[in-house]
């Protein structure tokens, strides 16, 4: 190459000039021409590059060589015979002809590796990505050198990048109209390429794409991955928290981890979705002993399990919450500082038709947990509550009123800080919608929603649990709290876009059941004679309200206790609704009002 680039550089010169000399072929001039640009190109290692990988450091590689290559063989000769017979033409056109024929071979040979010249291939994905930053960069190089997909079209809806080119691929923009481009550019892969892409462009394209068979893919977090490395294999599938988007947020642990250090913590309800995830947040703050209740043998086993592990001292209590000498005894033993509440039956539909056991495990089952707390002095207790106990229409719904009812009384008593902590639906609990989704695409379907608008509050468990334990530190005097939930969810929309994420589109049906007995179409984060207050943390708003609870709430809970022990479930029923004016019993009561979001009446 070296050769030829010099005799190409003196063809060129000599052509255009009338009266120029014969061309000679060889000589010692042009043999320490290829010695000197050897000896520079063995320098930056030209001879040990893959043809079949080549890339912008090796055509960097190459133009260095080549122009170190040309200012040391002109050096040589100015100091051999002041550059005597070499036309300072020939020295300018020597470098670039000699990367032409470095690099067009190389290029050549990756393009056709790559399979350029071959589209059609029809055994690998054609693929359109969303997005065209680096991770979209880096998707589309690899995919190209591994053969493992086709990039057909990129989209973007920068106005600044629309009709460029990203590695060879044409970027447009039309988001709104995805389904369309991969019907006509028959795609069978959409790979949203987008550091931390919004919900919304999520929800987007699974919504444009909730009606065809092509496969979504979400690139993974850089920060997390080598996304040098990015391949087809590394793409992640979209999760339901994906969709709903739910933004992280920057919580200062520091005065969590102050104030539970080397505290006696109990958990009731330990073995649950939200128990469960408590004591694994508590493990690491360095509490002195984690005490957990609960009344399911193989959960309380799990977790048991799950933290024996860690350097943490653990006690595991197999013991229902109405059973009151037992945990009595239990309190007794741990005398705890904090205590969690946890344990509740929370199935609305079942409830109804068991109302007596959802009263005693919910309201005396709290009863008993709160007055242990008073009688112990423990320092605090967080009651975990949940929206359907505002404005009830479901025994559930009533009793969780109740059980907040009877822990403000407390706090008017006791010298312990009873609170509540309330919030709505958490992902991947046990009897939530999703769980239940995903086992009925699994099965081929159908996807059983009650009603076409139904809607609900959705955050995850961790999310949930790291903002309970925010709470143990906020500085208010209010004794209920509400979590943020952002806007609540149609239950019929996240089953389309569930159904869209499986990749069965077209074959899974959804069915409308009916609302069942006790359910709301909306449910609620407070009540309307409630005001949200802001807090120092972000999404943690307090309750501001002057309801003082009677004192002979107390006697109204022991009454209906007699009810329920004697199964006298319409005469509790009605009971609540004395305890809980609010609860309408049986009476199915649809909130037709506008849905809250914990964003309104706060002051």
């Amino acid at each position: 190459m070296v050769w030829l680039a010099w005799m190409a550089g003196f063809f060129i010169r000599y052509s255009i000039w009338p009266d120029s000399p014969p061309l000679v072929f060889w000589s010692a001039e042009i043999m320490m021409v290829m010695v000197l640009q050897g000896l520079v190109s063995f320098r930056f290692n030209m001879y040990r590059g893959l043809w079949r990988f080549a890339s912008m450091p090796d055509l960097i590689n190459l133009v260095k060589s080549a122009t170190i290559g040309t200012l040391v063989i002109a050096l040589f000769f100015v100091l051999l015979n002041r550059l005597e017979g070499i036309p300072r033409s020939v020295l300018l056109l020597y470098p670039v002809i000699l990367l032409i024929l470095w690099g067009g071979p190389r290029i050549t040979y990756r393009l056709w590796k790559d399979k350029y010249f071959n589209l059609n291939n029809s055994t690998i994905p054609r693929a359109i990505v969303i997005g065209a930053g680096h991770l979209a960069d880096a998707f589309i190089r690899n995919a190209s050198s591994t053969r493992s997909c086709h990039v057909l079209s990129i989209i973007d809806d920068s106005e600044a990048l629309k009709g460029a080119h990203l590695r060879g691929v044409k970027i447009q923009s039309g988001l709104e109209d995805l389904s369309l481009t991969v019907s006509e550019l028959q795609a069978d892969l959409v790979v949203i390429a987008k550091q931390r892409p919004s919900s919304a462009l999520i929800r987007q394209v699974v919504d444009q794409l909730a009606e065809t068979a092509c496969t979504i893919r979400i690139a993974p977090d850089p920060d997390d991955q080598d996304h040098h490395l990015l391949n087809v294999n590394q793409l992640q599938p979209l999760t339901v928290e994906d969709l709903l988007g739910r933004e992280k947020i920057e919580l200062d642990w520091s005065g969590v981890a102050a104030y539970i250090k080397n505290k006696s913590v109990l958990v009731t309800g330990g073995g649950g979705s939200i128990g469960s995830e408590l004591c694994r947040q508590l493990a690491r703050f360095g509490v002195s002993q984690l005490s957990i209740v609960d009344h399911s043998e193989f959960n309380l086993y799990l977790v048991d399990k799950a933290l024996s592990e860690m350097d943490l001292l653990v006690h595991s209590h197999l013991c229902d919450v109405t059973n009151n000498s037992h945990l009595y005894h239990i309190f007794k033993q741990t005398q705890p500082d904090v205590v969690f509440h946890a344990a509740a039956y929370k199935h609305v539909p079942l409830l109804e038709s068991h109302a007596c056991e959802g009263y005693l495990n919910n309201v005396i089952g709290t009863k008993n947990v709160a007055d242990c707390c008073a009688d112990f002095a423990v320092d605090k207790m967080v009651l975990i509550s949940t929206d359907k106990a505002v404005n009830p229409c479901s025994v559930m719904g009533a009793t969780k009123r109740l059980a907040e009812k009877y822990c403000q009384l407390k706090n008017q008593q006791s010298q312990t800080d009873f609170f509540t902590v309330r919030f709505g639906n958490v992902l991947g609990s046990a009897g939530s919608v999703v769980p239940l989704f995903e086992q009925q695409i699994a099965a081929g379907g159908p996807l059983t929603v009650t009603h076409e608008k139904m809607e609900r509050y959705f955050m995850t468990i961790e999310e949930a649990c790291q903002l309970i334990l925010q709470s143990l530190v906020l500085e208010n005097d209010n004794d209920v709290l509400v979590l943020d939930m952002g806007q609540p969810v149609k239950i019929k929309s996240l089953a389309e876009r569930m159904i869209a994420l499986s990749g069965k589109a077209g074959e899974i049906k959804i069915s409308i059941t009916g609302l069942r007995s006790g359910e709301k179409l909306y449910e609620e984060l407070h009540y309307d004679m409630e005001s949200l207050i802001p807090t120092e943390t972000q999404k943690i708003r307090a309750v501001k309200h002057s309801n003082q609870q009677p004192e002979q709430l107390n006697q109204q809970i022991l009454q209906a206790a007699k009810m329920a022990r004697r199964f006298e479930q319409d005469q509790l029923k009605k009971m609540l609704g004395q305890m809980v004016p609010e609860f309408k019993g049986n009476e199915l009561r649809v909130i037709q009002s506008n849905p809250q979001t914990t964003e309104q009446k706060q002051s």
